[in-house]
């Protein structure tokens, strides 16, 4: 007796919903990872402009949005000299944000014609002017530069703003003793020593600038803060 041997049927239109669901999802991450960025947003720069630091991201020609690692943004951002860190964020509807932080620029450097950064560094630049920050006229020995910057950085940026030039002037007893300008023509001895009465040092007096100035009376004249606190006693009228 032959049996009869049955043949099992091919279900074609499962497979064929299959592979179209297949080609469907192949086309569309295809298509998805070939979306170009269509926003970049940089938040929190000052010293350097939008366009710069697109630039510096090499991100001008607005790429496709996942064709590069963020971490390779943040590393290439990080090589200017003004960025202290970088944050990059993917958002939704294919915007990147770029969220910097810059190093301040403290001073001018008139002797080297750069421009001193927060962290200490020169940076070369005639995007600045110089009229906007204080000049450091001369030059500071190596064994004092560190703590002035430090002690720099202290210092309010409304008082920092108050400062027309920086002179260097070391005497045979004090090798970190400066000499001030401000704006409104007064003059400021400090140094970068402790003050007698705290553990304050007198450079970071210069906060209380605006506190003590009330008591000259109008008058321009020299302030003593290289000893401690300059009240009126260590006032010298000029005029």
């Amino acid at each position: 007796m032959i049996k009869k041997v049955k043949k099992k049927k091919i279900r074609i239109i499962p497979c064929i919903i299959f592979i179209i669901v297949l080609c469907l999802l192949y086309f569309g991450i295809k298509y998805y990872l070939n979306i170009p960025t269509k926003n970049i947003f940089i938040y929190n720069n000052n010293l350097l402009n939008d366009q710069e630091i697109i630039d510096l991201a090499e991100l001008d020609n607005y790429p496709k949005y996942y064709s590069f690692r963020k971490k390779d943004i943040e590393k290439k951002l990080k090589q200017n000299p003004y960025i202290e860190s970088v944050k990059v964020k993917r958002t939704f509807f294919h915007k990147i944000e770029i969220h910097i932080k810059e190093y301040e620029i403290l001073l001018y450097d008139f002797s080297s014609n750069n421009y001193i950064l927060s962290n200490g560094k020169k940076v070369s630049s005639k995007k600045y002017n110089s009229r906007g920050y204080p000049t450091l006229l001369n030059y500071v020995s190596d064994e004092v530069y560190d703590r002035f910057i430090n002690q720099l950085n202290k210092l309010d940026d409304n008082i920092i703003n108050q400062i027309s030039e920086i002179k260097y002037d070391p005497s045979k007893y004090d090798n970190g003793r400066f000499f001030l300008t401000m704006n409104d023509g007064n003059y400021i001895y400090t140094n970068l020593s402790k003050s007698k009465d705290s553990d304050t040092y007198n450079f970071e007096l210069l906060n209380l600038y605006n506190e003590i100035y009330p008591s000259f009376e109008g008058h321009i004249g020299i302030l003593y803060l290289d000893s401690g606190y300059g009240d009126a006693s260590e006032y010298k009228i000029i005029k």
